[in-house]
């Protein structure tokens, strides 16, 4: 498994295993994306895959700055991000309807299952809305597999991923020191969220049977090559 950061732990030192959801547990990523595309074209903007890739982890609200500031607009209001996000939540759940929910990543899955049968506390911390990720938790058969789920709406604002907290509150959760915790990622934000906590971060894109799309490999190559944050830390 690919390491992301200098902090390592042997699998007997591990005492608690951390996950993210969107892209890690779940393959929810091509499901988010057309309602993406729809609404940044509704209201005169672009959406690409390199973009939305490169977004992964973020914040909602982040992510709809991102895309005003990838097409040269003004920082968008309080206004502009909710109606925004009113309307991609709208598009995405008449899509989901028509096509069903995402499904597991198994070669994930696979690792969370170990752990739990190593007798091993296990948690999700995800910028998900908790809602969204509990059905979808719930439709991939892994609600009784966690024993918890922290999701960034349920911190104070401003403590989303890149920060730590979202990592901290679920080692918290679990009652196991985030220095013995190792944290499952498949975002830059997230990286630099659970190496900040100082955890043992896994890169899950490099697993054998994730699925990766043309847009992922792309931001994957431009966020590693310019992966600084990494040598400050």
């Amino acid at each position: 498994m690919t390491t992301v950061g200098l902090h390592v732990l042997h699998d007997a030192d591990v005492k608690g295993h951390i996950f993210d959801v969107d892209g890690t547990l779940i393959d929810t990523m091509p499901g988010f994306l057309p309602s993406w595309y729809t609404v940044s074209a509704e209201k005169g903007m672009k959406m690409t895959d390199e973009l939305f890739y490169c977004c992964a982890g973020l914040p909602l609200a982040d992510v709809v700055r991102r895309v005003y500031q990838a097409n040269g607009r003004d920082p968008p209001t309080d206004e502009d991000i909710q109606d925004f996000l009113q309307k991609k939540r709208a598009e995405r759940e008449r899509s989901e309807a028509e096509t069903g929910p995402p499904p597991g990543i198994e070669c994930v899955i696979n690792l969370a299952k170990q752990a739990r049968a190593a007798g091993l506390p296990i948690a999700c911390a995800t910028s998900g809305l908790r809602d969204v990720v509990e059905l979808h938790m719930k439709h991939a058969g892994l609600t009784e597999l966690f024993d918890a789920v922290v999701c960034v709406g349920d911190l104070p604002p401003g403590c989303g991923k890149p920060k730590p907290d979202v990592y901290l509150e679920a080692a918290r959760q679990i009652g196991v020191d985030p220095s013995l915790c190792r944290a499952y990622e498949d975002g830059e934000t997230g990286f630099q969220s659970a190496v900040a906590a100082g955890m043992h971060v896994i890169d899950v894109r490099d697993l054998d049977g994730y699925p990766l799309t043309p847009g992922l490999r792309f931001a994957m190559k431009q966020q590693r090559a310019e992966r600084t944050w990494l040598s400050k830390t």
